[in-house]
């Protein structure tokens, strides 16, 4: 009778000790979440505030994101999408960065979007954020290559995979290797069939000063013929 009341009570100890250890986490990730909202909603107030009119006003709202979702890491250090949107943000706040630092910034980036993958390997829009850090520093490299084919591998139809692969080849067009070359083709060819979505691409090019090449490449293919029709191409592809 003893020995079962013993048992008993130890069956209610261990009981209440996961229940405090499963309240624990979760408390946790709701924290964390909180504080993933607040830097979530900061970055979208960003779009109110010019970086060039209002530098200072940018920045302390880039900073107050940045910190917020590293305490969302800290509370939940695996989640991959925390990694993911810091990297982000430190890819927003690298136009103030200094020239002797970026290197350092562009590898904790890196290291942040890497971690991101390994949590999380199904995410294609990851992969494709790391093919872009890593061509910034490396060029047109295998390695690139090999996220690049990750990220096509879980998210073959992403519209996401394929502007960053057009944005990594036209960044690099003059050295652009044979295999960057076709699969600039192939991405190009799926973004058309995007419809509106595909006008992204002339901004990416725009801003790469790529926007010759990006409208020569349009001149071949029955894939671009709805495309060429449009107001947007007219005016841009004159």
């Amino acid at each position: 009778m003893i020995e079962k009341l013993v048992i008993k009570r130890l069956h209610l100890t261990l009981l209440a000790i996961v229940t405090l250890i499963i309240c624990y986490f979760s408390l946790q990730s709701m924290r964390a979440n909180a504080w993933y909202f607040s830097s979530l909603n900061t970055v979208q107030e960003l779009s109110n505030i010019s970086p060039i009119d209002a530098p200072e006003a940018y920045n302390n709202e880039l900073n107050t994101a940045q910190n917020a979702i590293k305490l969302a890491i800290q509370l939940e250090p695996e989640h991959a999408h925390y990694l993911h949107f810091l990297a982000y943000i430190k890819l927003l706040a690298l136009a103030n960065t200094k020239q002797t630092e970026l290197d350092t910034e562009y590898k904790e980036i890196q290291s942040l979007l890497l971690h991101s993958t390994q949590v999380r390997s199904s995410w294609a829009e990851t992969w494709i954020e790391l093919a872009k850090v890593t061509s910034y520093q490396e060029g047109p490299s295998k390695q690139v290559l090999n996220y690049i084919d990750q990220a096509k591998k879980v998210g073959p139809y992403k519209l996401d995979v394929h502007l960053g692969i057009i944005e990594i080849s036209l960044a690099n067009w003059q050295q652009l290797p044979p295999e960057y070359k076709a699969l600039y083709v192939n991405s190009l060819s799926m973004a058309a069939q995007y419809g509106y979505r595909f006008n992204r691409i002339y901004t990416i090019a725009k801003q790469l000063n790529q926007l010759p090449t990006l409208c020569m490449s349009l001149q071949f293919g029955a894939a671009y013929k709805k495309l060429k029709q449009r107001y947007i191409y007219k005016q841009t592809c004159k």
